[in-house]
This record gives C-alpha cells, structure tokens and sequence, in this order.
C-alpha cells in the first residue's frame, strides 16, 4: 500500500463523521428524508471525473429511525474505497442527527477501532486503530457539504500484515467553524494540523517523517451552493452565477521534514512557509499572491554526484486585475469529459481570460540559493491576447553555478533546452544575466539579441 493512500486512510477518519444547533422536530417523515439524503449525497465519488476518486459504498441501505430529540443514521457495510483500489472497512456506522431548524444536520459519532484495510483483491493487509476520537460535524441541507466540523484523533496508526508499511500519527486535527454564514455565504476560519507523522517500509525502514504540518486557511463570502457546484465538476446545471468566494488567505507550514527521491535517496527540510492570498474575487479586478520560502532543504551527496538542491528559497508574486467573476461565471459545464483534455481545456480558458483582462503578473523576488548555485530572478509581465505568445513585458534571470552541470544530470527536453540557453547568457561578477524581453508582436529577445525562433523550438519540446 503505497505512502498516498496509507496517509489518506488516517488524515480522512475525521472528515468520514459529524454540535449541536437549535433543533427541528424529528419525524418519521425526517428520518426517511435523512435516509435518503445521506445515501444519495455520502455514496458519490468525491471527483466524478478521475478514475479511482475516493467513494463510499454501502452493503445495503441507510437507514433512520426517531431517539428523542434526534434520529439514529446507520449506514451498514461502509466502506472506503482509496484511489490504489485499496479499501478502509468502516463497518456499520451508525452517527446520531439532529435535525436544525434552519434545516442543516448536525452529527456526531464514532468510529470503530480497529478497522481492516483491504487490498484490489480483498486481501487483508493491516488495520487502523484509534487511541482516541472526538468527532462532530454539521451538513448541509441537502447533504452535499460538511459546513462545520471539530475533529480531532489521538495515536492514530496503520498496523500492517507482512509485505506493507507501517504509518503513525500522534495527532491530527481537523475543525473548521463559520463565523458568520448567512444568504448562502460561509466566512471562518479552517485548519488541518498534523502532529508527528511517520511512515515506514515493509522492511521496517523509514520512509517519511514530518513532525509538523499545518494547513490554516480563511475564508470570506464562500459561496456553498456555487462551491458544491465546482467540486462535482458542474453536472448539467450550471447553478447560481457569482464567484466562489470573496477573499481568502491559505497558509501551509512544514516542520522537520524528511523523506526519499523517486531514486530512493534521501532528503530533509527543516522549514517551509507558503502564503496564498485571493482578494476582490467577486468582481473582475482580483489580486492573487503567493509567499513562499524555504531552509534546510539538504540532499546528500549520490555517487560524488550533488544536484543542485537550494538550500534556502524565497519567491514572491502577484496576479492582478484577475478576471475572477468571469471566471466563476463561464459554463464549465462543455468541458470534455476525459482528464487530459479537460485540464487543457480549462487551463485554454483560463489563459484566454487572463489575455482579455490584460491581468498582470509580477514577479517582485525569487531567490533560491545552494552551496555552490544560485538563481535570482524579477518579472513584469502582462497576459495579453493579442499576442502570439500571451504574455508581454520583461522578465531578468541572474543564474550561478548551473552552467557546468552535465546534460545528464538534468532531465532532458525543455529542461535541457534550458540549461542549453546559459552560453547566451551576459557574464557578470555573480554569474550570467539573462534579460527576457517578449515584444507585443510576438518576437522574444534576449539580452537584445532576437531569440524567437529558439524560444518557439523549446515550447515545443516534450
């Protein structure tokens, strides 16, 4: 069971349940209702349009009878069924609901401990026990959206049969609260920490290791309805229009992060902080930033061999005049159904608008340096559709020590085309400047000598 999967069977336990709000009667005719709902909505996949998206699936039917002031779901046979047809037997859940007067369904309840995971052909490989649990959750009408939820487990691990790895978990939290939810629109604060997370080989080894994680993000004026909508892939009815959200701004900080290349080798990160912010998003002048930095990124070295590995990176940018109404609004109902071509349908569109906006992009730092490396760089870009290449302005690179890395140290296609374009490169006392000037009409120069042709070749490389 590969190290995705394992890590999604833990950090899922607390979104799979549901405090109380002022209640509604309980009725038969609710229970049926909830029932219903609660099958429908909990048994969809969570992405329709990606093979192996996580679904639940039930050995029957829910089902939901009136206990006092709120009803008892069951939902027998549950199971999780994870993207490398891998499968999380939840038993028969069985959470208590009690029914808002403004119509939402709050929940709580737990799950069992252990719970067996199961291979493509049924084969027990391990189980995930629970040291403790506390687990409430809230939603919404119609069961599409969780819209509350304060979670939290406690020594929570993966105990694997022979031939798989073992995970372990000392904490995970997951909780977030609206502070003000009113005419359809959720604002709060959301977050997803991660306390002292390890995984290991079959052999024993281990694998990876991070001994904190933390996701905060906050939100303003997010549209459930229309978020809903986005999260299915759009269905055939395109919904209400209006953007997603107002503003947000997302944070992801790691500490003490180790873990192996694709190789095997290893690799460790002391610390990493990236900040993203979304402004204006309800009108056609939106601002999206990004913060990010790292240290103590450190790779040793393979065969007397060392890459380039920056130890410290910086890079800060924005997007401006982003056209994120237009966007909310478009009819993402026609894209085409198959994963490749949706993608590069919705990334055709989305460049096409930003052309017609005239959005900037700025580029203000990026800085990564290594031991014996080191690229600085500052852009001033505007995407423009009239323009062959889509983008019109400037964009300065000073590279050092990343001329004398052997061509087969570093990939091949573009990535070779790049590292092919430093001979053209101005010689300076820090290394060699690269000066990027892409004209209106399409013709790119760099450091004032006409590149157009070779940068029209390099785009073409796989």
């Amino acid at each position: 069971m590969p190290v995705r999967p394992r890590l999604a069977v833990l950090t899922l336990i607390p979104l799979l349940l549901g405090t109380s709000a002022l209640a509604a009667p309980v009725t038969q005719e609710g229970a049926d209702k909830l029932a219903r709902l609660a099958e429908q909505q909990l048994t969809k996949p969570a992405n329709p349009h990606k093979d192996g998206s996580l679904r639940l699936t039930l050995n029957g039917h829910a089902s939901a009878t009136r206990e006092g002031d709120h009803y008892r779901l069951s939902l027998p046979g549950a199971q999780l069924h994870l993207g490398d047809d891998s499968v999380l037997d939840l038993g028969t859940l069985v959470l208590a609901v009690t029914p808002t007067a403004d119509g939402h369904w709050d929940a709580t309840g737990a799950l069992p401990s252990p719970m067996g995971v199961f291979d493509g052909q049924g084969m027990r490989i391990g189980e995930v026990r629970l040291g403790s649990q506390s687990l409430h959750a809230r939603w919404t009408p119609d069961f599409q959206t969780v819209d509350l939820l304060d979670a939290k487990a406690g020594d929570i691990r993966f105990i694997p049969r022979p031939g798989h790895g073992a995970v372990s978990m000392d904490a995970l939290t997951v909780r977030f609260m609206p502070e003000d939810e009113a005419r359809g629109r959720w604002s709060g604060p959301l977050r997803m920490e991660v306390n002292k997370l390890e995984t290991r080989t079959p052999e024993g080894a281990e694998e990876t290791r991070l001994l904190r994680g933390l996701l905060a993000i906050d939100v303003t004026d997010f549209n459930m309805a229309q978020g809903a909508l986005l999260r299915v892939g759009g269905g055939t009815d395109p919904g209400p229009a209006g953007a997603v959200l107002s503003r947000m701004k997302g944070t992801l900080s790691l500490d003490g992060y180790a873990s192996h290349d694709d190789e095997g080798h290893p690799y460790s990160l002391k610390t990493l902080n990236a900040t993203v912010t979304a402004d204006n998003m309800d009108g056609d002048h939106g601002v999206l930033s990004l913060d990010y930095s790292h240290r103590g990124l450190v790779k040793p070295t393979v065969n007397g061999q060392a890459d380039p590995i920056p130890e410290k990176g910086d890079l800060h940018l924005k997007i401006s005049d982003l056209p994120a109404r237009t966007l909310a609004e478009a009819d993402w109902t026609t894209l085409p159904p198959d994963a490749k071509h949706r993608n590069r349908a919705i990334k055709d569109r989305t460049l096409t608008a930003l052309g017609q906006a005239g959005s900037h992009l700025t580029i203000d730092k990026l800085d990564f340096q290594a031991p014996d490396a080191a690229l600085v760089g500052n852009a001033a870009l505007v995407f423009d559709a009239a323009n062959p290449r889509g983008l019109t302005g400037t964009l300065s690179l000073l590279m050092r020590g990343l001329d004398h890395l052997p061509a087969n140290g570093v990939g091949n296609g573009a990535m070779l085309g790049f590292f092919a374009l430093q001979s053209m490169g101005a010689p300076e006392s820090q290394g060699r400047r690269f000066s990027l000037d892409f004209r209106p009409d399409g013709h790119v120069k760099l450091n004032g000598s006409d590149v157009t042709l070779l940068m029209t070749g390099l785009a073409k490389l796989p």
